[in-house]
């Protein structure tokens, strides 16, 4: 069975409607039905499944987003190439910026 939320845009799936987490305002998608089956605890008990599974997507990005920049920073210093320093000098750890925006919102909250 699928779940009932998806962390992208699935139209495949039905999830075409957008929503987000009360705690950590983490985007997400449902489809038409979702109101009528989640409300209350069962609403919460899932919004921090999805949170839970946001956090470790975007760990994942961030490791790989690290991964590449350290990669291209190393190529730069074999081949002594300025301009892929630069580049690697350039390139934005979109993920890790949100993991740690998250971070504090976890502490800030208390968890």
């Amino acid at each position: 069975m699928d779940p009932p939320y998806s962390l992208f845009y699935k139209p495949s799936l039905g999830h075409v409607i957008a929503r987000e987490t009360q705690n950590m305002r983490v985007p997400y998608f449902v489809d038409r039905n979702f109101d009528n089956e989640y409300k209350g605890s069962s609403l919460r008990d899932l919004e921090n499944t999805i949170e839970k599974e946001y956090i470790d997507y975007i760990q994942t990005s961030c490791w790989k987003e690290k991964q590449q920049k350290a990669d291209l920073t190393n190529l730069a210093r074999l081949y002594r190439d300025e301009r892929l320093r630069q580049k690697a000098e350039s390139l934005k750890l979109d993920s890790c910026d949100k993991l740690a925006h998250l971070i504090g919102l976890q502490q800030a909250a208390g968890h």
